[in-house]
């Protein structure tokens, strides 16, 4: 689980981030304030890259991505706002593409999991992250999926 352009392993950096942000995670705090924080953790190995949240443009234009948001659903051209990148602003230099979820969001995973393999294949992201964090009094990474666009 490594991020070769920035020598990061992804597991450790998640778990580093538990344990220096507990006090916010215990509180459960909204999924923008835990994306936030984790964006500064990733900034300080982001080695010339740009660490965004919610960074809605692609070049200059609205971020698009044809994805579907059920298994049932239909695939449609939708803008979309990712919890943080990792890229280079104003190129085609795209890196990482996270998606932060709380245990307690009933939301369905479809959706992120659909967008992030939209990240991979029609934006050119050479990593994609999804995270389930379980908050509350014994905060913990709930469920984690991280892939390579090979």
């Amino acid at each position: 689980m490594k991020i070769e352009e920035l020598d990061i392993d992804v597991r450790e950096l998640l778990d580093q981030f538990i344990i220096d942000e507990k006090e916010l995670l215990e509180v459960d705090v909204s999924e923008q304030a835990i994306s936030s924080s984790l964006s500064k953790k990733m900034e300080l190995f982001s080695r010339g890259w740009n660490v965004d949240c919610e960074y809605n443009r692609d070049l200059s234009s609205v971020k698009k991505l044809k994805y579907a948001l059920s298994e049932s659903g239909n695939i449609e051209e939708r803008n979309v706002i990712p919890d943080i990148i990792i890229h280079k602003r104003k190129t085609n230099h795209n890196l990482l593409a996270v998606e932060v979820k709380k245990v307690s969001n009933t939301e369905n995973r479809f959706k992120d999991e659909s967008k992030l393999k939209a990240f991979r294949e029609q934006l050119g992201y050479k990593y994609t992250l999804f995270v389930d964090f379980k908050t509350g009094s014994n905060p913990k990474i709930s469920s984690l999926v991280f892939l390579k666009n090979e």
